[in-house]
Protein backbone atom coordinates (compact mmCIF):
# COMPACT_ATOMS: atom_id res chain seq x y z
CA UNK A 1 0.00 0.00 0.00
CA UNK A 2 2.75 2.22 0.52
CA UNK A 3 4.50 1.93 -2.94
CA UNK A 4 0.78 2.40 -4.18
CA UNK A 5 0.42 5.62 -2.05
CA UNK A 6 -2.39 4.60 -0.40
CA UNK A 7 -3.23 6.43 2.89
CA UNK A 8 -7.14 6.59 3.37
CA UNK A 9 -9.51 4.25 2.30
CA UNK A 10 -12.17 5.11 0.40
CA UNK A 11 -16.19 4.61 1.49
CA UNK A 12 -16.72 1.00 -0.07
CA UNK A 13 -13.27 0.01 1.11
CA UNK A 14 -13.79 1.14 4.60
CA UNK A 15 -16.82 -0.89 5.05
CA UNK A 16 -16.55 -3.85 2.56
CA UNK A 17 -12.52 -4.57 3.62
CA UNK A 18 -13.50 -5.60 7.58
CA UNK A 19 -16.96 -8.16 6.24
CA UNK A 20 -14.04 -9.66 3.72
CA UNK A 21 -11.74 -9.94 6.32
CA UNK A 22 -14.28 -12.11 8.24
CA UNK A 23 -14.72 -14.07 5.49
CA UNK A 24 -18.52 -13.53 5.12
CA UNK A 25 -20.04 -13.10 1.84
CA UNK A 26 -21.11 -9.73 0.44
CA UNK A 27 -23.67 -7.89 -1.92
CA UNK A 28 -21.82 -4.59 -2.74
CA UNK A 29 -23.51 -1.86 -4.87
CA UNK A 30 -21.38 0.88 -6.17
CA UNK A 31 -20.43 2.62 -9.10
CA UNK A 32 -17.13 1.92 -11.06
CA UNK A 33 -14.48 4.32 -9.97
CA UNK A 34 -14.82 3.98 -6.13
CA UNK A 35 -12.17 2.06 -5.37
CA UNK A 36 -14.19 -1.11 -5.76
CA UNK A 37 -11.30 -3.59 -6.77
CA UNK A 38 -9.15 -2.76 -3.99
CA UNK A 39 -12.16 -2.84 -1.65
CA UNK A 40 -12.25 -6.92 -2.98
CA UNK A 41 -8.57 -7.45 -3.89
CA UNK A 42 -6.35 -6.12 -0.83
CA UNK A 43 -8.13 -8.45 2.14
CA UNK A 44 -8.25 -11.23 -0.36
CA UNK A 45 -5.00 -11.32 -0.75
CA UNK A 46 -3.84 -10.95 2.87
CA UNK A 47 -5.42 -14.08 3.43
CA UNK A 48 -3.79 -16.45 0.86
CA UNK A 49 -0.54 -18.43 0.80
CA UNK A 50 0.76 -19.59 -2.75
CA UNK A 51 -0.27 -23.03 -3.57
CA UNK A 52 0.02 -22.68 -7.47
CA UNK A 53 -3.78 -23.31 -8.40
CA UNK A 54 -6.63 -21.07 -8.63
CA UNK A 55 -7.90 -19.76 -4.69
CA UNK A 56 -9.25 -16.52 -6.09
CA UNK A 57 -11.41 -16.35 -9.79
CA UNK A 58 -12.63 -12.71 -11.17
CA UNK A 59 -15.59 -13.03 -13.27
CA UNK A 60 -15.68 -9.58 -15.03
CA UNK A 61 -18.16 -8.64 -18.13
CA UNK A 62 -15.27 -7.28 -20.39
CA UNK A 63 -11.85 -7.70 -21.57
CA UNK A 64 -11.15 -4.10 -20.76
CA UNK A 65 -12.14 -4.87 -17.19
CA UNK A 66 -10.58 -7.73 -16.69
CA UNK A 67 -7.24 -6.27 -17.84
CA UNK A 68 -7.76 -3.51 -15.34
CA UNK A 69 -8.56 -5.84 -12.41
CA UNK A 70 -5.63 -8.55 -13.22
CA UNK A 71 -3.57 -5.21 -13.00
CA UNK A 72 -4.33 -4.29 -10.15
CA UNK A 73 -4.40 -7.80 -8.45
CA UNK A 74 -0.53 -7.76 -9.55
CA UNK A 75 -0.14 -4.41 -8.09
CA UNK A 76 -1.29 -5.12 -5.04
CA UNK A 77 0.40 -8.77 -4.65
CA UNK A 78 3.53 -7.79 -5.71
CA UNK A 79 5.33 -8.77 -2.30
CA UNK A 80 3.12 -11.85 -1.63
CA UNK A 81 4.38 -14.53 -4.61
CA UNK A 82 0.60 -15.14 -5.93
CA UNK A 83 0.64 -15.39 -9.56
CA UNK A 84 -2.09 -14.02 -11.89
CA UNK A 85 -3.86 -15.47 -15.08
CA UNK A 86 -5.84 -12.93 -17.21
CA UNK A 87 -8.32 -15.15 -19.42
CA UNK A 88 -10.16 -13.06 -22.33
CA UNK A 89 -11.68 -13.80 -25.73
CA UNK A 90 -10.29 -12.78 -28.89
CA UNK A 91 -6.97 -13.85 -28.22
CA UNK A 92 -5.08 -17.20 -28.88
CA UNK A 93 -5.02 -19.60 -26.08
CA UNK A 94 -1.31 -19.96 -25.44
CA UNK A 95 -0.27 -17.55 -22.93
CA UNK A 96 -3.12 -17.85 -20.73
CA UNK A 97 -2.68 -21.76 -20.93
CA UNK A 98 0.86 -21.28 -19.74
CA UNK A 99 0.28 -18.81 -17.36
CA UNK A 100 -2.49 -21.38 -15.78
CA UNK A 101 0.24 -23.79 -15.55
CA UNK A 102 2.69 -21.66 -14.48
CA UNK A 103 0.46 -21.96 -11.19
CA UNK A 104 -1.59 -19.08 -11.32
CA UNK A 105 -3.36 -18.52 -7.69
CA UNK A 106 -5.48 -15.48 -8.88
CA UNK A 107 -7.91 -16.10 -12.16
CA UNK A 108 -9.52 -12.99 -13.94
CA UNK A 109 -11.52 -14.38 -16.36
CA UNK A 110 -14.60 -13.05 -18.64
CA UNK A 111 -16.99 -15.83 -18.74
CA UNK A 112 -17.30 -16.83 -22.32
CA UNK A 113 -13.31 -17.67 -22.25
CA UNK A 114 -13.31 -19.21 -18.92
CA UNK A 115 -15.63 -21.60 -19.57
CA UNK A 116 -13.48 -22.39 -22.63
CA UNK A 117 -10.39 -22.99 -20.98
CA UNK A 118 -12.66 -25.61 -18.33
CA UNK A 119 -13.42 -27.80 -21.44
CA UNK A 120 -9.94 -27.75 -22.79
CA UNK A 121 -8.95 -28.98 -19.14
CA UNK A 122 -6.80 -25.90 -18.48
CA UNK A 123 -8.60 -24.42 -15.82
CA UNK A 124 -9.80 -26.13 -12.57
CA UNK A 125 -11.64 -25.00 -9.69
CA UNK A 126 -11.48 -27.19 -6.64
CA UNK A 127 -9.06 -25.02 -5.01
CA UNK A 128 -11.15 -21.96 -5.02
CA UNK A 129 -11.87 -20.28 -1.79
CA UNK A 130 -12.84 -16.85 -3.03
CA UNK A 131 -15.44 -16.25 -6.16
CA UNK A 132 -15.54 -12.54 -7.35
CA UNK A 133 -19.08 -11.81 -9.60
CA UNK A 134 -18.23 -8.01 -10.52
CA UNK A 135 -20.34 -6.06 -12.72
CA UNK A 136 -23.09 -8.35 -12.53
CA UNK A 137 -26.04 -6.01 -14.09
CA UNK A 138 -23.28 -5.73 -17.03
CA UNK A 139 -23.23 -9.26 -17.49
CA UNK A 140 -26.60 -9.82 -17.07
CA UNK A 141 -27.17 -6.98 -20.13
CA UNK A 142 -24.44 -9.04 -22.19
CA UNK A 143 -26.64 -12.17 -21.74
CA UNK A 144 -23.65 -14.02 -19.60
CA UNK A 145 -25.85 -14.71 -16.61
CA UNK A 146 -26.44 -18.32 -18.20
CA UNK A 147 -22.45 -18.98 -18.25
CA UNK A 148 -21.87 -17.05 -15.11
CA UNK A 149 -24.13 -19.26 -13.43
CA UNK A 150 -22.35 -22.73 -14.63
CA UNK A 151 -19.54 -20.83 -13.46
CA UNK A 152 -20.49 -20.66 -9.82
CA UNK A 153 -21.92 -24.33 -9.99
CA UNK A 154 -17.89 -25.57 -10.69
CA UNK A 155 -16.71 -23.82 -8.05
CA UNK A 156 -16.95 -25.49 -4.67
CA UNK A 157 -19.79 -24.79 -2.65
CA UNK A 158 -18.39 -25.72 0.45
CA UNK A 159 -16.25 -22.97 2.26
CA UNK A 160 -16.11 -20.72 -1.00
CA UNK A 161 -16.30 -16.63 -0.21
CA UNK A 162 -18.52 -15.36 -2.92
CA UNK A 163 -18.31 -11.43 -3.49
CA UNK A 164 -21.46 -9.73 -5.70
CA UNK A 165 -21.35 -6.34 -6.89
CA UNK A 166 -23.50 -4.62 -8.69
CA UNK A 167 -24.35 -1.20 -9.45
CA UNK A 168 -28.40 -2.18 -10.08
CA UNK A 169 -30.35 -4.61 -8.68
CA UNK A 170 -33.41 -5.60 -10.70
CA UNK A 171 -35.09 -8.38 -9.85
CA UNK A 172 -33.19 -10.90 -11.94
CA UNK A 173 -29.91 -10.00 -10.35
CA UNK A 174 -32.09 -9.83 -6.99
CA UNK A 175 -32.70 -13.67 -7.02
CA UNK A 176 -29.39 -14.81 -8.99
CA UNK A 177 -27.53 -13.33 -5.89
CA UNK A 178 -29.99 -14.86 -3.18
CA UNK A 179 -29.40 -17.92 -5.08
CA UNK A 180 -25.22 -17.88 -5.15
CA UNK A 181 -24.63 -16.34 -1.55
CA UNK A 182 -24.93 -17.05 1.74
CA UNK A 183 -26.35 -15.00 4.56
CA UNK A 184 -24.30 -11.93 2.60
CA UNK A 185 -23.90 -8.72 4.47
CA UNK A 186 -24.59 -5.56 2.09
CA UNK A 187 -22.73 -2.60 1.26
CA UNK A 188 -24.36 0.32 -0.53
CA UNK A 189 -22.21 2.98 -2.10
CA UNK A 190 -24.41 6.53 -3.29
CA UNK A 191 -23.87 7.46 -6.58
CA UNK A 192 -20.51 10.09 -6.77
CA UNK A 193 -22.42 13.50 -7.71
CA UNK A 194 -20.72 15.09 -10.88
CA UNK A 195 -18.47 18.15 -10.85
CA UNK A 196 -20.75 20.99 -11.62
CA UNK A 197 -17.67 22.06 -14.11
CA UNK A 198 -19.76 19.22 -16.51
CA UNK A 199 -22.79 19.72 -18.32
CA UNK A 200 -24.28 16.72 -19.93
CA UNK A 201 -27.03 16.39 -22.87
CA UNK A 202 -28.69 13.40 -24.42
CA UNK A 203 -30.11 13.20 -28.13
CA UNK A 204 -32.23 10.37 -28.81
CA UNK A 205 -31.48 9.32 -32.40
CA UNK A 206 -32.19 7.07 -34.83
CA UNK A 207 -28.93 4.52 -35.38
CA UNK A 208 -28.13 5.67 -39.30
CA UNK A 209 -28.51 9.78 -37.44
CA UNK A 210 -25.23 8.70 -35.09
CA UNK A 211 -22.21 9.48 -37.61
CA UNK A 212 -24.08 12.90 -38.10
CA UNK A 213 -24.83 13.83 -35.07
CA UNK A 214 -21.52 13.34 -33.57
CA UNK A 215 -19.69 15.42 -36.53
CA UNK A 216 -22.32 18.14 -36.06
CA UNK A 217 -21.39 18.05 -32.52
CA UNK A 218 -17.78 17.61 -32.70
CA UNK A 219 -17.98 20.86 -35.23
CA UNK A 220 -19.77 22.97 -32.98
CA UNK A 221 -17.30 22.05 -29.94
CA UNK A 222 -14.15 23.77 -29.10
CA UNK A 223 -11.92 21.26 -28.09
CA UNK A 224 -8.29 19.93 -27.72
CA UNK A 225 -8.99 16.30 -27.43
CA UNK A 226 -12.15 14.35 -27.47
CA UNK A 227 -12.83 10.69 -25.69
CA UNK A 228 -15.54 8.56 -27.55
CA UNK A 229 -16.95 5.51 -25.96
CA UNK A 230 -18.19 2.24 -28.17
CA UNK A 231 -20.18 -0.93 -26.66
CA UNK A 232 -17.57 -2.49 -29.43
CA UNK A 233 -14.33 -2.80 -30.64
CA UNK A 234 -15.14 -3.33 -33.82
CA UNK A 235 -17.67 -0.15 -33.58
CA UNK A 236 -14.73 1.68 -32.27
CA UNK A 237 -12.97 0.85 -35.26
CA UNK A 238 -15.63 1.91 -37.44
CA UNK A 239 -16.29 4.87 -36.04
CA UNK A 240 -12.61 6.11 -36.27
CA UNK A 241 -12.61 5.61 -39.64
CA UNK A 242 -15.51 7.66 -40.67
CA UNK A 243 -13.57 10.32 -38.64
CA UNK A 244 -10.49 9.92 -40.22
CA UNK A 245 -12.23 10.27 -43.75
CA UNK A 246 -13.90 13.57 -42.33
CA UNK A 247 -10.07 14.81 -41.91
CA UNK A 248 -9.89 13.66 -38.00
CA UNK A 249 -7.04 12.34 -36.19
CA UNK A 250 -7.84 9.61 -34.16
CA UNK A 251 -6.94 6.09 -32.36
CA UNK A 252 -8.66 3.31 -30.90
CA UNK A 253 -7.67 1.90 -27.10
Amino acid sequence: MEKCGYEHPTPIQEQAIPIILEGRDLIGASQTGTGKTAAFALPLLTKLQPIGKPQILVLEPTRELADQVAEAFAEYGEFTGLKVALLYGGVGYGKQTEDLKKGADIVVATPGRLVDHFYRCTMRFGEVKALVLDEVDRMLDMGFLPIVRKIVNLCPWEGRQTLFFSATMPPVIAGFAKWCLSDPAEVTIARREVAATISHAFYPVALDQRDELLLALLKGTDFRSVMIFTRTRKEADAVCGMLKHHGYRGEVA
